[in-house]
C-alpha cells in the first residue's frame, strides 16, 4: 500500500514537472520558436551588443535552441513511453521508475544547460550589458509573477 502511494506520488510529481519542461522546450520550437527569437533579437537590442558580440550571441542562441530540441524529443519519447505503461493491464513499476528517473535527469540536463548558456552570455557582454541583462530579467520575472497572481484571482472567482 505504501508502495503504490509514493509510486503515485512520483508519477503526479513527474507529471507536474513534464508541464515545465514542455514548457521550456516549446520555447525553441513550433509556434514558438518565432517568438523565442524576436525575444533574443529584442533583448540584443537591448542591450546596445556590438556585431561581434551579436554573432557570439546569436551562435550561443543556436547551440541551445539545438540542445532544447534535442531534450525534446527525447522527453517526448520517454513521456509516450510512459503513457503506454499506464494504459497496460499490469504496471511494471520497475520500468515506470526508470522511466520517471531518465525524465528527471533530462529535465536537470536542461536546467544546468541554461545555467550555463546564461553564464556564457555574460562572458560575451560588459559589464554595463550585464547589469542592464540583469535589469531586464528581474522585470520579466516580475511581469511573469503578476500574470501567475492574476491567472490564480481568476481561476479562484471562476470557482466561486
Amino acid at each position: 500500500m505504501l508502495l503504490n502511494k509514493s509510486l503515485l506520488a512520483l508519477v503526479l510529481g513527474t507529471s507536474v514537472m513534464m508541464v515545465s519542461v514542455s514548457a521550456d522546450a516549446r520555447n525553441y520550437g513550433g509556434m514558438h520558436d518565432k517568438h523565442s527569437a524576436e525575444r533574443h533579437q529584442m533583448m540584443m537590442e537591448q542591450l546596445g551588443v556590438n556585431e561581434q558580440q551579436r554573432a557570439q550571441l546569436d551562435k550561443l542562441y543556436e547551440q541551445r535552441k539545438e540542445a532544447v530540441k534535442a531534450h525534446q524529443e527525447q522527453m517526448q519519447e520517454l513521456m509516450q513511453q510512459q503513457r503506454h505503461m499506464m494504459q497496460q493491464d499490469t504496471l511494471d513499476k520497475g520500468k515506470l521508475q526508470s522511466n520517471l528517473r531518465k525524465q528527471a535527469d533530462i529535465r536537470a540536463e536542461m536546467m544546468a544547460g541554461r545555467h550555463d548558456h546564461y553564464k556564457e552570455m555574460q562572458k560575451v557582454l560588459t559589464e554595463e550589458q550585464r547589469a542592464k541583462m540583469n535589469e531586464l530579467r528581474e522585470e520579466m520575472y516580475e511581469k511573469r509573477e503578476e500574470m501567475r497572481e492574476k491567472a490564480y484571482e481568476r481561476k479562484k472567482e471562476n470557482k466561486k
